[in-house]
């Protein structure tokens, strides 16, 4: 019986360990899907935006820069189909155990008289 004295504390710092590296891994993964919503927003507001613009008969794609650079995202493409823009936008995560993770969105508006 004196073989197993202890046993129970290394059990509970595993235990421990373990639910910390657990709690790590979900902050992380919690932070990406954060940054995913963040750019998948900043590309829905710079389509509508870049539509607007090309209706007022200005530069869409200039519209769509501005508000992703606004919103914290970066305009990764843009094209602009008479009035019907759509964007690419992208972000970049903070390093993470030595690794970034970029993530892309697409987007799509038009103006509310476009018929498809």
């Amino acid at each position: 019986m004196t073989r197993e004295r202890g046993a129970v504390t290394v059990y509970a710092v595993s235990a421990a360990v373990m639910l910390t590296l657990m709690a790590l891994v979900m902050t992380q993964v919690a932070g990406l899907v954060r940054l995913k919503h963040s750019v998948a927003s900043a590309a829905d507001l710079a389509a509508l935006a870049a539509s607007r613009a090309s209706v007022a008969g200005d530069d869409g794609c200039d519209a769509a820069k501005d508000l992703m650079r606004r919103n914290g995202a970066r305009l990764v493409s843009c094209r602009m189909d008479y009035d019907v823009a759509t964007v690419v936008a992208g972000g970049v995560s903070t390093q993470w155990w030595g690794h970034t993770w970029r993530v892309e969105q697409k987007a799509r508006a038009a103006p509310d008289f476009y018929l498809d």
